[in-house]
């Protein structure tokens, strides 16, 4: 455990936990850890007193006090001096707030044993109940996030001096043990605890879990923990931790089938033993396999085999160890089966197979030969030559070696011959052809022979008469001094070499090559010094050349070896010079990724693919970093190409290949190439762990995108248990906290991992983002100015949202611009900015955002032809792709193409917040209701110019032509608008009088009309400013102009951000009621000449929201108060809440559903037409409840957004006077009713419910990078009400700020 990976390590095993812990902390001691150790022991040696303790025990984990007690004073009654019973029965009323109770139990304790170190404890725990809450909420989260330093300072900050109380004692060692430092201390202090106190089950758990995080202590743990499984879930859920944890053993079978006797649905825990038990067999297996332990393999082999015959690794194995033994029948027997059973090794043990008959018919041909049987050896050995390839060429110079030893020379060579024609190349053929021409002494065909085989060979075979190289038995002389661990005298012999013979080169190479083994690397350097002489020879320059090349000197090995003259150069010094060449330019390629240049690094790489080295780390970093450029295609190609040739190296060789195939999608193969048995016998587990951490921080960021962050943080903490020091696991766990919205752990995680920093510096850019994720933008800014390297496109796109955080947005768009060269290819021979054409900037391409993708035509998959549905569609990288937007039945997108997206993305979003526009548009809203009162038509023509006077603040300025028809009542409506209802009783008072009858008749007064007044229109302009920032809006305008009636309105509004995610809405304005014509800009009434209406709301409101992009919620409440000219005044409460989720978000996409509860209630109900009413809805008890539906999404140059919602509303009205702002007009009103010349002089109350719902569509459309085009259509009714809009706009860009 280290201090910073075990922190990561331990998070899992400690954070579900130490809530429980402390919550229980009473029990942490209260589980009998007071007792002195005499009374312990009395009651641990008798079994009654020991059930009841247990009892008791039982209980108050269940949090049954009152039976947890019971079972005490049962104690109690036995021996009622019990010190345990007493402490316990003090400290549970003490939890349970029984300060009379625990007094007097405690007064007991004292009476019993004055110095009882559980009076003591009694005041911890005391003191624990007044611990600040807020502290161990800092502690335990500093403990998850893995700060454990941090952690450990609070805690102590808690108690006074080295040791903590009872109360916190078990969860502040299981916080130590996350230290490595710390770990033994942690154990030791819990081993004491447990010794002092033993019959206190919390310690015992807090020991056993922290057991369990150490392989070597695991099982000691677990034996705690299954003892108290069955009546602790906290026990129980740390004992199927560590379960999951352990590499089993066959002896462990006992501890999963106790667990799996109580959880007999746990199918993980079942699952991990079964292949665990056969999985470390297996790896155990190879791992003897591969040190040469053939007996050790195949006793492990044989014990997966028992438990499962049908396991084809282990066949593969057992195989194997046939082949080493020599047995190759069984061998193919073996490997047969294993290929009969499928996977992904089927084929290539198919193949194994048969290589295995190959050799065993051979090995039977050679045996009869040793034996002396010539004529068996070559019987058996001719079918063998038909094969061909390597296993012919085996069989053709097995029987030329045994016709050649026969004497039979001349089918020797003819069958050497014919090998040759096969594989002129050949050499052991051409060696073997030598000897058979010189034994039938033809001379000269021998020694042509013979200058065809390589220089070493030649000099073995025919040996200088000078005896050889002086120089050489001192090198000899050396070598066997380092091969018997004494370097230093052969460094000595080596230096006493080149004192007397000094311009050998040999010498000097095997110095240098010893000194800069033992550090002594100046020295080493200068013992080269004379090839860089004038005059050096070449086999000087190319031990020099050697030496530079070794320490990936490679501009230095490349001069060195351009002074040997090529028609000089031997076949080892052109293959050097091939190699030296080939590593330049893997540094220009290196060089050119550093600077971000990634299309230059893409040539440069590819052209070095078109003939990829052979060694499988080489081609690794070759297709690495052709993946890093952008072309994953070709990276994959190399990567197969590469693997086709069959296992060449370890696990650790394939390293970079392997992860090449995760980054493009192609984790399975990566798998099967890991599974090879092949590759597990000549690989360490260590190596095969370390390689397959990448596989699983590629599964936890594909679980994290898909939002699953559970499964991914599972994930990763199991790795870390086994490899707590990976920085990458550490990197993949911040990623998780971060898309978790838990950007203060990422926080914490990222500032450790800063100590301990990528070269690309990964750790400073995580906390960058986290940063500005939580509106940090000091610390975001502090970050970024000790960024080292900011000139790849990732960097400059973190450094332009940082300018854009502070406001800064030319900086933020000249980053953006830059990276958008360097990803195009464009940057200048500075690298720092895009070129320019004529003052246009070349990265600015002005098609961004409105190319059409219909017109391509259909994308080519990277490892396919792509589908006619899947038409120049990506799936997005995983590592970067928002949550639900990963389509696996697509190619990847590369991290170029995803980093290029974003910048695309924020240089529009710059662009539309930082740009001047025109906008224009023509709206139409129609409301349904009577002619000439409530009915509504209204067509506007809004003109905007909009600009960014300074900083983030937009200025808008609008003038909107408008037009307004309520149509003309009707006869019998008239009654109901103005005076039109004193007009009737005034005809019917004279028509009253008019009456010749006795008694005089009374009117019909349905029969009196009321002339129309006529239509109810008005036209006018508004006018209107508005200034708006990240936090406030203002402004200010007039209802329309032109008319009798208008006036000011206007509003102030000001949203601070109270956290990441919580936002407070405080408005305060004044505007207009545009309910009907009457409430908009007011009428007169022709009859009296009176008028009235305009009304404005006046008032104010606050909105508490909460937005983290997958769910939030808003409340909020307002009062208002409804003034119009020559109505009455009228107040209104309202109030608001909500919640919604978003099942499905993407950068691109989002569906939103939630439910919305409104509540309306006005003084008066103001809602009519007549004289002093207010023409505006103004109910009593509103309540709505509505549950709407939104998607919106984005597609090439498309948005589109759909909505609706279905609810119940429910409200009533008041009876309302016909005049309510007119006593006279009113009680000449109700004189005429009770006369009988009115029908009514007060509206009628009422109430009304049922459903109500809304629809809505909105569509904009971007013609090209200036014009924006869109509409928007939506329909909303509930009973008698309808209300329909349309609206059409255009948006045209005037230029950048």
């Amino acid at each position: 455990m280290s201090k910073g990976g075990n922190t990561m390590e331990n998070k899992n095993k400690t954070a579900g936990h130490l809530p429980v812990l402390c919550l229980v902390s009473g029990l942490a001691i209260g589980g009998i850890q007071g007792a002195q150790a005499a009374d312990a022991a009395q009651s641990a040696n008798n079994p009654a007193l020991k059930a009841l303790f247990d009892q008791a025990n039982y209980w108050h984990e269940k949090s049954h006090d009152n039976l947890a007690m019971e079972s005490l004073k049962k104690v109690l009654m036995v021996d009622a001096n019990n010190t345990q019973a007493l402490y316990l029965m003090a400290l549970w009323s003490q939890q349970a707030g029984d300060i009379k109770g625990a007094a007097q139990w405690r007064e007991r304790l004292t009476a019993v044993s004055p110095q009882d170190a559980n009076l003591q404890a009694l005041d911890n725990a005391k003191q624990m109940q007044q611990v600040p809450r807020g502290q161990l909420e800092l502690a335990r989260q500093q403990a998850r996030s893995g700060n454990i330093p941090a952690a450990l300072a609070t805690w102590q900050s808690l108690f006074t001096g080295n040791q903590p109380p009872p109360s916190l004692a078990p969860e502040y060692y299981l916080t130590m043990a996350g230290d490595k430092s710390l770990y033994p201390q942690a154990v030791s202090e819990l081993r004491q605890l447990r010794v002092q106190y033993p019959q206190d089950n919390n310690v015992k758990i807090a020991l056993g879990k922290v057991l369990t995080y150490q392989e070597s202590t695991r099982r000691e743990g677990m034996n705690i923990l299954q003892d108290l499984a069955s009546g602790s879930q906290d026990a129980d859920k740390s004992l199927r931790q560590a379960l999951l944890w352990l590499g089993p053993q066959a002896g462990d079978e006992a501890y999963y089938q106790t667990f799996l006797q109580r959880h007999p649905n746990d199918t993980a825990v079942q699952d991990h033993y079964r292949k665990s038990i056969g999985g470390a067999a297996k790896g155990e297996g190879y791992v003897a396999l591969n040190s040469g332990n053939t007996d050790t393999a195949r006793n492990q082999f044989e014990q997966v085999l028992k438990a499962n015959p049908e396991d084809a690794d282990a066949l593969a194995g057992m195989g194997y160890v046939a082949l080493r033994k020599g047995d190759y029948a069984a061998g193919a027997q073996y490997l047969n089966r294993a290929a009969s059973l499928g996977g992904a090794a089927s084929d290539e043990r198919k193949q194994q197979a048969q290589d295995a008959e190959f050799y065993g018919q051979l090995a039977q041909a050679q045996a009869a030969y040793k034996q002396g049987n010539v004529s068996q050896a070559l019987a058996l050995s001719a079918p063998l030559t038909q094969r061909s390839g390597e296993q012919g060429a085996a069989a053709k110079l097995f029987r030329a070696d045994v016709q050649r030893h026969n004497k039979d020379y001349t089918a020797a060579e003819q069958t050497l011959r014919g090998l040759l024609t096969e594989q002129p190349n050949n050499g052991a053929a051409r060696e073997n052809l030598y000897y058979v021409l010189r034994e039938q002494n033809k001379t000269a065909e021998a020694q042509a022979m013979l200058q065809t085989l390589p220089a070493s060979l030649q000099a073995r075979l025919q040996p200088r008469v000078s005896g050889g190289n002086p120089t050489d038995p001192l090198r000899r002389q050396a070598q066997q001094a380092v091969a018997n661990g004494d370097p230093q005298r052969a460094i000595a012999l080596l230096q006493q070499g080149t004192a007397r013979y000094p311009s050998d080169p040999w010498l000097r190479l095997d110095l240098a090559r010893l000194l800069q083994k033992q550090g002594r690397s100046a020295e080493a350097a200068n013992v080269m010094t004379p090839a860089f002489r004038p005059n050096a020879s070449n086999s000087e320059l190319y031990a020099a050349a050697l030496f530079a090349s070794e320490n990936n000197a490679w501009q230095q090995s490349q001069t060195l070896l351009s002074r040997i003259p090529a028609s000089s150069q031997n076949g080892d010094m052109r293959e050097l010079s091939q190699r030296v060449n080939y590593n330049l330019q893997m540094d220009v390629a290196e060089r050119y990724l550093a600077q971000g240049d990634r299309t230059a690094a893409a040539n440069t790489l590819k052209a070095l693919a078109s003939r990829p080295p052979q060694s499988p780390a080489d081609a690794g970093k070759l297709a690495r970093m052709l993946a890093q450029s952008g072309d994953v295609t070709t990276a994959v190609s190399v990567v197969h190409d590469n693997m086709r040739r069959g296992v060449q190296g370890n696990a650790g060789d394939y390293a970079d290949q392997v992860a090449v195939l995760n980054q493009a999608g192609l984790g399975s193969e990566a798998q099967a190439w890991l599974a090879n048995p092949e590759l597990q016998s000549r690989s360490t587990p260590t190596q095969l762990a370390s390689i397959r951490n990448g596989y699983v921080i590629n599964e936890a960021d594909r679980l994290r995108v898909q939002g699953n962050y559970a499964a991914a943080y599972d994930k990763l903490i199991r790795a870390m248990q086994n490899d707590p020091q990976n920085t990458d696991l550490m990197f993949a766990m911040a990623r998780v906290y971060q898309s978790g919205k838990m950007n203060k752990e990422a926080g914490v995680v990222y500032d450790y991992l800063m100590t301990r920093d990528t070269p690309q510096q990964d750790a400073r850019a995580g906390a960058i983002d986290v940063a500005l994720a939580s509106n940090n933008v000091d610390k975001a800014k502090q970050l970024s100015a000790g960024l080292t390297n900011d000139s790849t496109p990732e960097r400059l796109l973190l450094l332009a949202r940082v300018s854009e955080a502070q406001g800064n947005h030319q900086q933020a768009m000249s980053y953006l611009r830059t990276a958008r060269g360097k990803l195009l290819g464009l940057q200048n021979n500075n690298g720092e900015t895009a070129p320019m054409l004529g003052g246009l900037a070349l990265a600015d391409n002005p098609f961004v955002g409105t190319s059409s993708q219909g017109v391509e035509a259909a994308s080519p998959s990277l490892y396919g032809q792509a589908m006619p549905w899947q038409v120049a569609q990506l799936a997005r990288n995983p590592q970067t792709a928002p949550p639900g937007t990963v389509r696996t039945d697509l190619p990847v997108e590369t991290a170029q193409a995803g980093t290029l997206r974003q910048v695309d993305n924020m240089m529009e979003m710059l662009v539309d917040k930082t740009a001047t526009w025109a906008r224009g548009s023509t709206a139409l809203r129609a409301r349904d209701g009577e002619e000439g009162l409530s009915k509504l038509t209204e067509i506007k023509a809004p003109l905007q110019w909009s600009t960014v006077p300074f900083g983030d603040s937009r200025l808008d300025v609008n003038v909107t032509p408008i037009s307004l028809d309520a149509g003309t009542s009707s006869d019998e409506s008239s009654r109901r608008f103005g005076t039109g209802a004193l007009i009737q009783g005034g005809v019917a008072e004279e028509l009253y009088n008019a009456s010749t009858t006795t008694p005089p008749e009374l009117p019909n007064i349905d029969k009196i009309k009321v002339p129309s007044q006529g239509s109810q229109s008005a036209q006018g302009v508004e006018v209107a400013m508005a200034l708006t920032g990240e936090q406030y809006k203002i402004d200010v305008g007039s209802t329309p102009l032109g008319q009798d009636l208008n006036t000011l309105v206007g509003g102030v509004q000001w949203s601070p951000q109270l956290t990441d995610y919580l936002k407070l809405i405080l408005t305060g304005e004044r505007r207009a009621v545009v309910d009907s014509l009457l409430s908009y800009v007011g009428v007169e009434d022709k009859y009296s000449g009176k008028k009235w209406g305009q009304v404005t709301k006046n008032g104010g409101s606050a909105q508490l929201s909460y937005d983290n992009t997958d769910a939030g919620f808003y409340a909020g409440f307002g009062v208002y108060d409804y003034i119009g000219e020559n109505v009455p005044s009228n107040t209104s409460v309202n109030g608001s809440a909500g919640v919604y989720f978003r099942p499905y978000y993407a950068a691109d996409r989002e569906l939103k559903a939630g439910i919305n509860m409104n509540y309306m209630n006005f003084d008066k109900n103001l809602s009519y037409f007549s004289y002093g009413q207010g023409g505006y809805f103004s109910p009593q008890d509103y309540i709505s409840v509505s549950f709407p539906v939104d998607y919106t999404q984005k597609y090439d140059n498309w948005k589109l957004g759909l909505g609706a919602s279905v609810g119940y509303q429910s409200y009533s009205q008041d009876e309302s006077p016909y005049f309510p702002t007119d006593s006279a007009m009113q009680r000449q009103l109700e004189d005429y009713v009770s006369r009988g010349f009115a029908k009514e002089a007060f509206y009628k109350g009422s109430s009304e419910n049922g459903l109500g719902y809304t629809l809505r569509a909105s569509t904009d459309y971007k013609l090209n990078k200036d014009m924006t085009i869109g509409g928007q259509v939506g329909y909303d009714t509930f009973g008698d009400y309808n209300e329909s809009i349309a609206s059409l706009y255009f948006r045209y860009l005037l230029g950048n700020k």
